[in-house]
């Protein structure tokens, strides 16, 4: 699992924010603001996929099937506040098997 793993909040959504970025043309992806539709800003479903790749790559979670949705990947902010409950509760589980692993 990446380190990236126990990070929430504001490098929860930078990291987001780059991911995404390399997915959209350079005159776009360094302007990404948190509201932009990422759809307008050139995100194919290709880049989609792409994104979400790289975000369970990099977080080391994988997106539950009801949250790879259209409504998900709007824009940063709906993609970050998405992901945010499941990379808190992957690095929670973890935690958890690590201490029980500590205890045996």
């Amino acid at each position: 699992m990446s380190e990236m793993a126990g990070r929430t909040g504001d490098a929860l959504r930078e990291t987001v924010r780059d991911l995404v970025a390399r997915q959209l043309p350079d005159a776009v992806g360094g302007d990404l603001s948190p509201d932009l539709p990422l759809r307008e800003a050139g995100l194919s479903s290709l880049g989609m996929v792409a994104t979400l790749v790289a975000i369970e790559s990099e977080f080391g979670v994988s997106l539950p099937d009801d949250l790879i949705t259209p409504e998900t990947f709007h824009s940063l902010r709906t993609l970050a506040t998405a992901l945010a409950p499941v990379v808190e509760a992957q690095t929670g589980a973890t935690g958890r098997a690590r201490a029980e692993d500590a205890v045996s």
